[in-house]
Order: structure tokens, then C-alpha cells, then sequence
């Protein structure tokens, strides 16, 4: 006995193993990419509008406390955060006022330790970078600074990585800033090879807006 398939029965199956892989952190991450081009394709968008929705959608669907995105300027060469999802209002403001030079993006620099993950990303460990009152005033959740860790997968409140936004020769036009998780715990690392690939979205948009050194 032969049993045959219809069509209808296989286009069904294939919407229904679609819809179900929507709630996957996989899918989920990839819907983001997708907004991100989308915006691309405008014949015209602003920047601002474009990082801000990309911290917004990064920290909601990774489910971070707080994602950050910084370029560097125009006009001085200096590094500075420019938006924010998820930061308290009096941190964020205390926050958006730091600026950084080229030279503080190294590993280890005077002030700062942080561990390679990647080309583009590294981590920084609460108990390697001691915090100084001005840094206190930046944390999110600071009455929780401090705590043990218990376990090696467990971030800390002042924990984070950074995972650089590259140009043309690796020129660094920005950087996307995340904490770890609402469950304490450091992103996936599904998850920050797909913030690196939104970080390469936003390089090809900051680079068609002048971003690059010429």
C-alpha cells in the first residue's frame, strides 16, 4: 500500500515547524539581524534612531538588564555612549557622560582588565576591575556590588561585555555594551556571535554615514 503526502499536508508542517521556532533564542536573534537590514534598505535613516533600536531589541531579546551602545564622535575623535536600554535614569546619566580614547578599547589598559572571547568581544570581570566611587555611581543595581560568585556561568552586578563595532582595517567606530542577564547569568554564546553580526550591520550603516576615517 502506498501512502501518498498531499501538498497541503507538507506546506503545513513546514508553517507550523516555522511558528514553533519563533519562541527559539536562535530565531529570535535573527528576527533582530532582520529589522536591522530593513532599516538598512531605507534610501534614508538616522543613526540614532538605528542604535537606539538595535540596544532595544538586544537587551529585550537576550533578556540583559541593560544594553549599551557607544560610537565615537565626529567632531573630537572621542568615544562616548550614546544610547541606553534597560540602565536607571540617574546611572545612565552619570554613565552617558564618560568619554573614552582609541587606547582604552585594549585588553589591559591602566584603568581597565578585560578577558578575550573573541576579535570582537571580551568580557570584564567584577574582581579584576575594582570599581572607584565615579564607577559606583554607574551601576545599575549597586546595593547587589560586591556579592561572591558562586558559580562560574553567574554575573556579577558590574560584570559586562563589550563587543566592538569594527570598520574598514578594523577601524573601531563603536562598541555594544551588555550586561549580564535578569537571571544573573552572562549571555550565551550564540548570543554574542549574534551581537556580532549586528555589530557588523551597524558598521556597514555607520560607514555609509561618514563614520570611517578616510
Amino acid at each position: 500500500m502506498v501512502i501518498t503526502v498531499s501538498p497541503e499536508s507538507v506546506i503545513r508542517k513546514l508553517k507550523f515547524d516555522y511558528l514553533k521556532a519563533k519562541t527559539d533564542s536562535h530565531f529570535k536573534s535573527m528576527e533582530v539581524m532582520t529589522l536591522l537590514l530593513s532599516r538598512l534598505q531605507r534610501s534614508q535613516f538616522v543613526v540614532s534612531d538605528l542604535i537606539q533600536e538595535a540596544a532595544n531589541q538586544i537587551q529585550r531579546q537576550f533578556r540583559f538588564r541593560y544594553t549599551l551602545i557607544g560610537l565615537r564622535s565626529l567632531s573630537d575623535g572621542l568615544y562616548r555612549y550614546e544610547v541606553m536600554s534597560g540602565m536607571r535614569p540617574d546611572a545612565w546619566a552619570s554613565q552617558k557622560t564618560r568619554t573614552y580614547k582609541r587606547t582604552d578599547f585594549e585588553l589591559h589598559t591602566q584603568n581597565y582588565s578585560a578577558g578575550e572571547l573573541s576579535k570582537q568581544s571580551r568580557v570584564y570581570l567584577e574582581e579584576v576591575n575594582l570599581l572607584g566611587a565615579t564607577d559606583m555611581t554607574v551601576l545599575n543595581r549597586p546595593a547587589l556590588h560586591g556579592t561572591r560568585r558562586k558559580e562560574e556561568g553567574e554575573a556579577l552586578e558590574a560584570d559586562f561585555i563589550d563587543t566592538l563595532i569594527l570598520g574598514p582595517a578594523d577601524d573601531l567606530l563603536g562598541w555594544i555594551e551588555y550586561s549580564g542577564t535578569i537571571t544573573n547569568e552572562f549571555a550565551p554564546g550564540i548570543a554574542i556571535k549574534s551581537i556580532e553580526v549586528m555589530a557588523g550591520i551597524l558598521s556597514i550603516a555607520l560607514v555609509s554615514q561618514g563614520y570611517a576615517i578616510r
